[in-house]
């Protein structure tokens, strides 16, 4: 099996009372625009329904984290949402990620089944 570079972002956010369906208009416009992007694999938002103020958004990227960087890091669309987001959130937590393993899809090019 051929393996491809993916890249995984991983955003946990803390979000100011009162500001939930802001921060989801804002993501779902920043997820729409990825979706267009030929490295961009899926992008998913996930709660918590016991802390209703906390989202995290997960996002597959073709390419290195250097490779996203370099494409990514740079596009209007990007740094628009970075700036309008954060009125919104009290803190957030970024995570980068080099998947190694899958299961159920093939979404990273590294099914196990």
């Amino acid at each position: 099996m051929t393996q491809r570079a993916t890249t995984a972002l991983s955003l946990h956010y803390h979000v100011k009372p009162g500001k939930r369906e802001a921060v989801l208009v804002e993501i779902k416009g920043v997820l729409d625009r990825c979706a267009q992007e030929p490295e961009f694999i899926t992008g998913i938002v996930h709660e918590t329904p016991e802390r209703p103020n906390e989202f995290v958004f997960y996002e597959l990227w073709k390419g290195t984290r250097a490779d996203f960087d370099a494409i990514q890091g740079p596009k209007p669309y990007r740094k628009a949402y970075m700036e309008n987001v954060k009125q919104f959130i009290e803190t957030v937590e970024v995570e980068w990620n080099s998947p190694i393993l899958e299961w159920g899809t093939n979404l990273t090019g590294l099914n196990q089944s």
